[in-house]
């Protein structure tokens, strides 16, 4: 700078320097990347201290800033740094006399500064205001604002849409609280599209990608999670996610999800079903997709009052074979909602439900489910200690998949659980098919 005029003392008190008075330094790369290190200092700090770095200055600049502060280039070349207060000081022997470097840099910059601290308490209130206001406007679901505010990290998606427009996550809260109303009232089957348009006018506004239909699942997961004890994945497939809705009557695929079954009668509001009384009388086995299920209000067995539900479909097939007149239903591995709603009617029209499945973690889980679901309804049938041992395979069970029988509840699956954990061998249905055979014709 080499005498611009900035040293010397002409002013006996201090005063603030009007803006034009500060175009000299603005003008200077030198001072714009100084000043801005030290805005970014304050705000960090929150106050006027400590040091910034020198190290990308060259020296020309470390010249121009000497030509200020009076402070040899050698010691700034050598230091690689310079603290604030040794700048304020500095400043105060210039005409730039302000009463702080604060004052100083706000005139510069032409702004008020706010440190980051500040600044995130400021922030903080807004999202306790946002969502005090929130649980008012929408108290049938104000158990999942609570949720979204534990700011969990399942719900950071939901945040980024609160910064990007509170207002824009306002309007989805006030469409989720209608829908979850709908849900709560109706306790019906209908398809998403319609859905859609009965609560927000749009059709569409339920879709896969849409961030409504994102939150509404959301939603409904937390309302599973509150329900049932242990973990409960977010992330979910297609067809995971096409069972979670068809639990709460909101159907995207009503073809795809199906169960077997033989031997079984239903009834709708017109009498008995002739088809599945067709096929009783044929001994034919039936593929039922939840389109159908939804129609008929009552299901039980064609003889007595037991039905037999496998996990298995080999196993599930050949029990049909020699048994042809045994109410039998196979699940094909996981409950669906197809399945769900079977289980949900027989159990409705007090119907003792026998449950087999696999004697491995996978199996124990689907079990312990139906258990819990329906504990009036549902006995475990041939999951016992005996059976795990009569069916154990060869095959080794991995320590991650062995960690899951720790969330199982039922008693009894505990109690072969610990089998399996010591033996970590899987047992599988294949091995029980001749004893679960003589179980169906005993019944």
């Amino acid at each position: 700078m080499n005498g611009m005029g900035f040293r010397g003392n002409q002013f006996n008190r201090k005063r603030k320097i009007s803006m034009n008075d500060l175009s000299l330094l603005k003008g200077e790369t030198a001072f714009q990347k100084l000043f801005l290190l030290f805005r970014k200092r304050y705000e960090s700090l929150g106050r006027i201290g400590g040091t910034v770095s020198l190290k990308s200055f060259s020296v020309e600049e470390l010249k121009v800033i000497s030509g200020l502060t009076g402070l040899p280039v050698e010691e700034l070349r050598g230091k690689q740094s310079i603290t604030l207060l040794r700048f304020e000081k500095s400043l105060n022997r210039t005409r730039y006399q302000y009463d702080s470097l604060l004052s100083f840099l706000e005139d510069y910059f032409e702004e008020t500064f706010v440190a980051n601290r500040d600044l995130l308490m400021q922030e903080q209130e807004r999202e306790m205001e946002f969502l005090r206001d929130a649980r008012v406007k929408f108290p049938q679901i104000d158990w999942y604002i609570d949720w979204v505010s534990s700011k969990s990290a399942d719900t950071r998606w939901i945040w980024s849409v609160y910064k990007e427009d509170s207002a824009r996550l306002s309007y989805y809260l006030e469409h989720l609280e209608k829908a979850w109303g709908f849900i709560r009232k109706e306790h019906m089957f209908i398809r998403i599209p319609l859905f859609a348009q009965k609560v927000t006018g749009n059709p569409h506004a339920f879709d896969r990608n849409a961030i409504l239909g994102k939150m509404l699942l959301h939603l409904l997961t937390v309302d599973q999670k509150n329900k049932e004890e242990g973990e409960i994945s977010f992330s979910k497939t297609s067809e995971e996610e096409n069972d979670l809705l068809g639990f709460y009557g909101l159907l995207r695929d009503d073809l795809w999800s199906f169960i077997t079954c033989q031997n079984i009668l239903a009834e709708t509001d017109q009498g008995l079903h002739p088809v599945w009384m067709a096929a009783q009388e044929t001994g034919t086995v039936l593929n039922l997709p939840l389109k159908e299920l939804i129609k008929v209000d009552k299901v039980y067995p064609y003889r007595g009052n037991a039905v037999w539900v496998v996990e298995n479909s080999s196993v599930a097939s050949t029990l049909m074979d020699l048994a042809p007149t045994a109410p039998v239903i196979c699940t094909h591995g996981q409950v669906r909602i197809a399945g769900w709603r079977l289980i949900e009617l027989l159990a409705s029209s007090e119907v003792t439900i026998y449950y087999s499945g696999d004697l491995d973690p996978e199996g124990m889980l689907i079990a312990d489910r139906l258990v819990g679901r329906f504990p009036e309804a549902v006995q475990l049938w041939r999951m016992d200690e005996k059976s795990y041992l009569e069916g154990r395979s060869e095959e080794i069970i991995s320590d991650k998949r062995l960690s899951q029988l720790k969330k199982l509840r039922h008693p009894g699956l505990n109690k072969v659980a610990e089998g399996i954990q010591r033996e970590k061998r899987a047992g599988y249905q294949e091995a029980l098919v001749e004893v679960m055979l003589e179980d169906l014709k005993r019944e």
